[in-house]
């Protein structure tokens, strides 16, 4: 299942991280420009904020790769790596749910799994919290990647209810999916680009309306391609393995 998971991420992920370069990135670098060849209202120097990832500013000690062939490689190293770890969640799960539940999995039940990863890790989180782009003003990292775990894990946990159990045991879903925004998400600044001269906030709310749907698209195709080669491999690879494997120990 690791070998696997590790094939089907390092491949589902650099064509992610190929396919950005064609949705996101441009929106990032545009995002960058405008906070960057423009002052603020008050005419300091911006910075970004370092959880960011897209560079910093500063007293010139911290490192990040620099614009072109370095930054591209570096970001489809990440996302392989994110993508290898995802791939291993899913086919955990696929197991899981074949040897305890008998369900199905192959290619078609993998598009179903990976878009319940796409609802667990981007529509629900991003629902309270939506991706931003460089020069957005936002709230403390720490806050905000709490909510958004509790938010994936209550999620991931109501969708398991809801497909799994039976009958009326289905109804706590509909008591979990809310919650996270019930206690609500960390809070935003009433305008992140309020730091920014007017039109530059203009430029970056016009841009970060673009990455959320890019941001999106992208991450729905991922999912799905993830879901269905996570599927497929499970039921060529590990599934039939474990299957010829309980054959042989039997006899």
């Amino acid at each position: 299942m690791i070998l696997s998971a590790v094939l089907v991420g390092a491949l589902v992920g650099a064509l992610l991280g190929l396919g950005e370069q064609f949705s996101t990135a441009p929106l990032i670098a545009a995002a960058e420009h405008q906070a960057e060849g423009h002052g603020h209202a008050h005419g300091h120097e911006h910075e970004h904020s370092a959880e960011a990832g897209h560079g910093h500013h500063g007293d010139g000690t911290a490192w990040a790769p620099a614009d072109g062939a370095q930054r591209i490689g570096f970001t489809i190293v990440t996302n392989m790596g994110v993508a290898i770890g995802f791939s291993l969640l899913l086919m955990v799960a696929m197991y899981i749910a074949a040897r305890g539940r008998g369900a199905p999995v192959n290619a078609a039940t993998g598009a179903a799994w990976g878009l319940a990863g796409f609802a667990v890790v981007f529509v629900a989180p991003s629902l309270g919290l939506p991706p931003e782009v460089p020069g957005a003003a936002s709230a403390g990292l720490t806050e905000r990647q709490l909510w958004w775990l509790f938010t994936a894990a209550v999620t991931a946990a109501a969708l398991a209810i809801a497909v799994f159990a039976p009958g009326w045991r289905k109804l706590p879903a509909l008591v979990l999916l809310p919650l996270p925004y019930l206690f609500g998400a960390p809070e935003m600044p009433a305008s992140p680009y309020g730091g920014h001269d007017a039109a530059t906030a203009a430029a970056l709310e016009t841009i970060h309306g673009q990455f959320v749907w890019a941001a999106g698209l992208t991450n729905a195709v991922f999912w799905l391609v993830l879901g269905v080669a996570c599927g497929w491999a499970m039921q060529r690879w590990v599934l039939d393995r474990d299957v010829i494997g309980g054959a042989h120990a039997a006899g």
